[in-house]
């Protein structure tokens, strides 16, 4: 007997998505996914709101729907935007108009303050995915057989599918997944907004939307989904824990059974030292060993032009890099106490942070110490094309975070032969083989440290640095960090494996 292939239809819905729009790795992982899923037999649809940086994209001609939208007392006018996502033909894209909450200068908040209304925005979001899935069935009898939320901007979506419109032949028998790529991000609002849902008050209940007396966005997506997401093993098991759990902890322990861990994985086209379209020297590793040193040659010549640039001194100095949210939860704070240590190391340092910050007092002490040494540069600007340069020219990798729910940077690092020096936790700890002696050169990828302190961040930088000129070793761990697989697809068959699951 043969059996037909059968396509599993599937709708991604973000609050961003590369290349339509970004602010970190959720951004890359919504973007990326379907792409990868094409390639698999997942018929995959992408859902994200039209930002002002998106216009480029679209005209006058992709209108697909238009919808009056209840919201509070008001009806607000939201059309659909529909086109062939710019890499694939095979992915439609699927924007949410409505400039008043969209057509802005930044996705979530400006010159570090978040938008006031982002709650008001992201529940009209999360109503017109809705009226968009009614529609494609009422005029195309079309109906996805998954819908995939990301983080809270989302969440709200697998209420309304569950349990407010669960009557409509649109959504029935519709799976939700729901992916949780950091937790410190919940979405909890002031109960003053739970008239904007339109909704029942009975939903304002512990088991639903009740959270410590607010509104929150992610406890739905926690409750109501089929399943539940994370982006490294480590994570989903760490945020059952009081430690990283942010107050969410008992409620994803009694969700055990429906929480996996999935690593999140590189999209090879955007970040590969053999192809990247921002870095002037390409280089790739093959099986010889001897191949790293063709590798560190283009290397040397990209943090050379960076040295020049930034006015660096001493082209010998290694290069050690950071491209980061600019957040304590990403280690500054072990930097920023020990940028005295730093000063003293033969290697320079760029740090490229994100310009619209929360921190405005913290950005200021930390330039001020980075100022007073001659060795660390600090960029504040957005610059897809530095971080490139950055993460192809350098030799060492910074990411000491607090706390990581997988991590990207130190796989791009790996990937373009930049040894990440991390934190034992989340998804670092999941990608990152710490070298620990040389009975484990044969495997090491860089260098991790177990205890969150400046003792233990400045003991592994004293080991990099003096393993540094033991060129043997160094070599080794460049090739093995190079030859490490951590793709998309690997990341797209484990979902497809859950999607599965939930079919059947």
């Amino acid at each position: 007997k043969f059996r037909a292939i059968v396509f599993m239809k599937l709708l991604m819905v973000s609050s961003e998505a590369f290349p339509f729009s970004k602010t970190g790795g959720l951004g890359d992982i919504a973007g990326s996914l379907p792409i990868a899923f094409d390639s698999i037999k997942i018929n995959s649809s992408l859902a994200i709101p039209l930002y002002k940086e998106n216009y480029k994209f679209v005209n006058k001609k992709n209108l697909f729907a238009k919808f009056k939208i209840k919201h509070n007392k008001d009806d607000i006018e939201v059309e659909i935007i529909k086109i062939k996502h710019p890499e694939n033909s095979n992915i439609t894209v699927y924007f949410v108009k409505q400039d008043n909450f969209f057509k802005r200068n930044g996705l979530y908040s400006e010159n570090g303050k978040d938008y006031k209304d982002n709650a008001s925005r992201f529940i009209l979001f999360s109503k017109a995915i809705v009226q968009l899935l009614i529609h494609l069935y009422k005029k195309e009898k079309f109906k996805f057989d998954i819908i995939h939320l990301n983080d809270w901007q989302t969440a709200l979506i697998s209420l309304y599918v569950k349990e407010v419109y669960n009557n409509e032949e649109a959504l029935k028998n519709l799976k939700v997944v729901f992916t949780i790529h950091n937790l410190a991000y919940q979405g909890n609002f002031s109960v003053d907004i739970y008239n904007l849902l339109n909704i029942s008050w009975k939903f304002f209940v512990y088991n639903r939307l009740e959270f410590y007396g607010d509104v929150s966005f992610i406890k739905a997506g926690i409750i109501l989904s089929d399943i539940i997401t994370t982006v490294s093993p480590s994570y989903s098991k760490e945020i059952q824990s009081e430690g990283y759990g942010f107050r969410l902890n008992n409620l994803l322990s009694e969700k055990s059974e429906k929480l996996f861990g999935i690593l999140n994985g590189v999209n090879d086209k955007s970040w590969n030292p053999k192809t990247d379209k921002y870095i002037k020297y390409h280089y790739e590793i093959n099986s010889n060993i001897k191949s790293v040193e063709e590798c560190i040659k283009k290397k040397k010549l990209i943090r050379n032009s960076l040295y020049r640039e930034f006015n660096l001194k001493n082209n010998s100095f290694p290069l050690i890099t950071m491209i980061s949210r600019f957040d304590p939860q990403k280690g500054l704070d072990l930097i920023y106490s020990s940028f005295f240590e730093l000063s003293t190391y033969d290697g320079n340092f760029i740090f490229l942070f994100s310009k619209d910050n929360y921190f405005k007092t913290f950005e200021e002490d930390f330039i001020k110490r980075a100022n007073r040494t001659k060795n660390i540069k600090v960029v504040f600007e957005f610059d897809e094309a530095l971080a490139h340069r950055l993460t192809a020219g350098s030799d060492m990798y910074l990411m000491p975070s607090k706390f990581e729910p997988c991590g990207l940077n130190q796989i791009y690092s790996m990937k373009y032969g930049s040894l990440p020096i991390v934190h034992s936790v989340g998804g670092l700890k999941d990608t990152v083989i710490n070298y620990s002696g040389n009975k484990s050169a044969n495997k090491a990828t860089g260098f991790v440290f177990n205890n969150y302190s400046v003792k233990d961040f400045v003991d592994i930088m004293d080991l990099a640095f003096n393993l540094y000129n033991n060129k043997n070793i160094w070599n080794k761990l460049i090739y093995n960090a190079m030859n490490k697989d951590y793709s998309l697809l690997k990341t797209a068959l484990e979902y497809k494996k859950l999607y599965k699951r939930l079919l059947k």
